[in-house]
């Protein structure tokens, strides 16, 4: 019994034995799969053991997106070009560029990462921020517009391919998307930008009831300082902020919050300016060659130059020295102002207007518009002829660093340098591009994106903005004059109408006056607004114009109304209005108005007495009846039958129709014989014929044959004796329509029973 207990107990150690050789073989194979510290080590086994650190593919990316609910991340590769997603667990290694921990939530997009990965999986197993990449952080001195694909950070120059990533708020957008006043974040490596990513974007400031203050100032922060010009718009940086206006020696501050991507409209009508002051000012200039401009336009300083009170901008140029710009404030009657200027410098860079910027832009150096005043005149200045276009979208408001162009698609004089374009509809989200122009001699077009509608809160200071809302414009002014919204005729004087928040063009034309314009801002928070406009009161003189008239159709002609075109002179501005006759119903086979939908209306018949003309159209005969029409001359007819006429039998045979008289057979039972003699045993009554029976003297009674009815006497009637007719109604006379006199037909019957009886 022991020795059986001791072999089974050897065999069990056996099998155990050859088991956990089997084990150490299949795990020392498993061994060889690459990890993240021995990539050179991994062997193609067939298959893939999810253990941590395991990879067989690896990659330098920037950072797109990261989706934490589905533990996923976009990566792009620059080489390439193109974009994949990996996933993550808890297995995945996340280090800093120093191999320090960090969490896969401080990963960014923008980042340049150093990543390895099972493609087939596409399991992420370690990323790192790469070790080669360098960042610089909420950078505003940058430049992204700079010659072959260059962009200048600093002083320092960088290639800027056109896959570059660019990011705002999570999404991908372009590098034209970034603005001079936009705070970023770029990363790269080498002399190459990899990505670019919008810290703080930008925002948009309007005035509301400023024309007191135009060609006044206007500073928000140290962000922006220009001029003010009618209806412009300024990109501001989002952020809060003191605004200051100044004109005429008076100044007050407002403030304001920008927000990303939203318009903030400043009212400025509670500014009380004062009546225009001016001081004079003596400028003394080192070297005295330098030429003097004073916003935009070249002065004479050898003499006081008188300026009115607030800012204005001084450029000075010389050849051999730096260009300068500067500010300065008029604010009293005398003052002495000095001004020296640097020799140039052979440096890479070189100063103006206290910002740097690179030596390789074109022709003329590029300007921060922080540190430019209106550009507006110098910006719609054509050089050398060449222009720029904004073809698309349409009907958009274009603005030029601020500065309004028109209603897209416009054009405008091509100024060499970094430029914001602004687009801007009611209803529309507005967006910037910054572009950058050329000394190339050419023109240059652009077509941008459509603007995205706006879906939540608006471009209102107050409240939310919804697309629907509609506000009731009532304007009121003289009689007779014809109103205009945008181009589109909405009535005559007193006109009302509906419209959305937002800002439109009102005309006034009136036919023989010139006609005004005026700008309207419909706000959210007046649902009803009423606008009482100055009567049209220049007239316009006829002179010698040779009008050339633009047809305009104010109103559409109808079926069976008239329509009205107005006649603008191009020249003089002479307005006429002319009528468009109705075009009248055109109708299809199924008696439908194809324009209208109108039914077409049979004309209404007047009362007609009819007067007829009748013709027999059927003769009768001996024994069919014939047929008689009687027609009026408005198409109208009807028929009656006419009678037959009957045989008319002469010694026997029918003078009509040439038939033979069939005569009866005598009934012997009669009181006749046959010539009619009264029957001895009979004197009641004459036999035979009965014709012509002759009065018997013993019977007052007259004889007949056949009981006087059908009998025929021996003395035929002479056929040239005149006949007795015997007529007759027709009960078969077919009745007229209503309205109709009919006319009774008769029969004429010419038979022998009724021609009369002569005596023997």
């Amino acid at each position: 019994m022991e020795i059986r207990m001791h072999r089974r107990f050897i065999s069990t150690i056996a099998m155990m034995m050859v088991m956990t050789l089997t084990l150490t073989g299949c795990t020392s194979e498993a061994s060889n799969v690459g990890v993240a510290k021995d990539k050179q080590q991994a062997v193609d086994t067939g298959f893939t053991v999810a253990t941590a650190g395991s990879y067989d593919s690896a990659d330098t990316a920037v950072v797109i997106s990261r989706d934490q609910e589905n533990s996923a991340v976009v990566f792009m590769n620059m080489e390439t070009g193109k974009q994949y997603t990996l996933y993550y667990d808890g297995t995945t290694y996340v280090k800093d560029k120093h191999d320090g921990p960090m969490t896969i939530s401080q990963v960014e997009p923008g980042d340049v990462v150093d990543v390895t990965f099972l493609k087939g999986k596409k399991r992420l197993a370690s990323i790192k921020q790469s070790p080669q990449a360098w960042v610089y952080d909420e950078i505003e001195n940058y430049d992204f517009g700079g010659p072959n694909k260059t962009a200048s950070i600093g002083s320092t120059t960088y290639s800027l391919p056109d896959d570059v990533v660019v990011l705002s708020e999570g999404r991908r957008s372009e590098v034209m998307d970034v603005v001079a006043q936009d705070v970023v974040s770029v990363s790269g490596i080498d002399h190459k930008i990899y990505s670019i990513s919008v810290e703080r974007g930008h925002g948009y400031l309007r005035l509301k009831n400023d024309q007191a203050l135009i060609g006044g100032w206007i500073e928000v922060g140290n962000s922006v300082i220009r001029e003010i010009t009618e209806d412009m718009l300024l990109v501001v940086p989002e952020g809060s902020y003191q605004v200051l206006l100044s004109h005429n020696g008076v100044s007050a501050t407002k403030d304001v919050i920008i927000e990303r991507n939203k318009e903030v409209v400043l009212d400025v009508s509670d500014l009380e300016i004062p009546e225009s002051r001016t001081g004079r000012i003596l400028f003394s200039v080192t070297p005295d060659t330098a030429k003097v401009s004073i916003d935009g336009k070249v002065v004479d300083i050898s003499k006081a130059v008188e300026l009115p009170y607030g800012i204005h901008q001084i450029h000075l140029e010389a050849k051999g020295y730096d260009s300068l710009t500067r500010y300065i404030q008029v604010g009293s009657e005398y003052a002495t102002i000095s001004f020296e200027m640097e020799e140039e410098r052979e440096e890479e860079r070189r100063t103006v207007s206290n910002n740097t910027i690179d030596d390789y832009q074109p022709a003329e150096p590029v300007q921060k518009e922080d540190t430019l005043s209106s550009l507006s005149q110098n910006a719609l200045s054509a050089k050398g002829g060449d222009r720029v276009y904004i073809d698309s979208p349409k009907n958009v408001e274009v603005y030029l660093d601020g500065n309004y162009i028109g209603i897209s698609p416009v054009s405008f004089g091509k100024t060499v340098g970094s430029h914001t374009i602004t687009l801007r509809k009611s209803g529309y989200k507005t967006r910037s591009y910054t572009i950058y122009l050329y000394n190339d001699g050419k023109d240059t077009t652009y077509s941008f994106s459509e603007l995205e509608q706006e879906t939540v809160s608006g471009n209102s200071t107050n409240g939310s903005l919804s697309e629907n809302s509609l506000i009731k414009v009532n304007v009121e002014t003289q009689e007779d004059v014809d109103i205009y919204l945008g181009g589109e005729h909405v009535g005559t004087a007193h006109a009302t109408f509906e419209r959305k928040p937002g800002s439109y063009l009102i005309t006034l034309k009136r036919e023989g006056y010139k006609s005004v314009s005026y700008k309207l801002e419909l706000e959210i928070s007046k649902p009803s607004v009423i606008y009482r406009l100055e009567p049209l009161w220049e007239k316009l003189e006829e002179d010698d114009c040779d009008h050339d008239y633009k047809e305009e159709i104010t109103t559409e002609p109808t079926c069976t109304q008239d329509g009205e075109k107005t006649l603008t002179c191009t020249k003089c501005e002479k307005v006429k209005k002319e009528p468009i006759p109705a075009k009248g119903h055109h109708y299809g086979d199924d008696g439908i108005c194809k324009d209208c939908g109108a039914e077409k209306e049979e004309p209404e018949q007047p009362e007609h007495k009819h007067s007829y003309t009748d013709t027999v159209t059927k003769k009768p005969t001996c024994t069919e009846k014939g047929e008689k029409t009687f027609t009026c001359e408005c198409g109208y007819s009807y028929t009656e039958p006419i009678s037959a006429t009957g045989h008319n039998y002469v010694d026997g045979k029918c003078t009509y129709c040439g038939a033979e008289e069939t005569k009866p057979d005598p009934d012997p039972g009669e009181g006749g014989d046959e010539d009619g003699k009264q029957d001895p045993d009979n004197p009641g009554e004459g036999s035979g014929d009965g014709g012509d029976g002759e009065k018997n003297p013993d019977n007052t009674e007259e004889g007949s044959g056949n009981g006087g009815n059908s009998g025929t006497s021996e003395g035929s009637t002479n056929p040239q004796e005149p006949e007795t007719p015997n007529t007759s109604q027709d009960s078969t006379t077919t009745k007229p329509s209503e309205g109709v006199t009919s006319t009774t037909s008769q029969r004429i019957e010419l038979n022998s029973a009724s021609r009369p009886r002569r005596r023997r």
